[in-house]
C-alpha cells in the first residue's frame, strides 16, 4: 500500500492539487503495479514563510521574483 504525502507551497487550486493527486496514483500503479485502490496520495501545504532553500525564504524568493517580472515589464 503506497503512503504518498506530497509536501508543497501553498497557493494551487483545488482543481490543480486534484489533477496532481491523480497523476501521483497512475504514476504508482504504472510504476509500482500497485491497485488503484490500495494507493493514498495527500498534500500537506507549507507557508511560504515557513519554507527555506538556499537560506532563503521562499516568501522573500518569490517577491524578489515578482520585482524582477515588473521590472522586464
Amino acid at each position: 500500500m503506497p503512503l504518498i504525502n506530497v509536501h508543497m507551497a501553498r497557493g494551487r487550486t483545488a482543481q490543480q492539487k486534484t489533477a496532481f493527486m491523480a497523476a501521483v496514483t497512475e504514476a504508482a500503479i504504472e510504476t509500482l503495479g500497485s491497485p488503484r485502490d490500495s494507493i493514498r496520495v495527500w498534500i500537506t501545504e507549507v507557508d511560504s514563510t515557513d519554507f527555506m532553500t538556499a537560506g532563503e525564504l521562499l516568501s522573500d524568493k518569490q517577491a524578489r521574483q515578482r520585482a524582477i517580472h515588473e521590472e522586464a515589464s
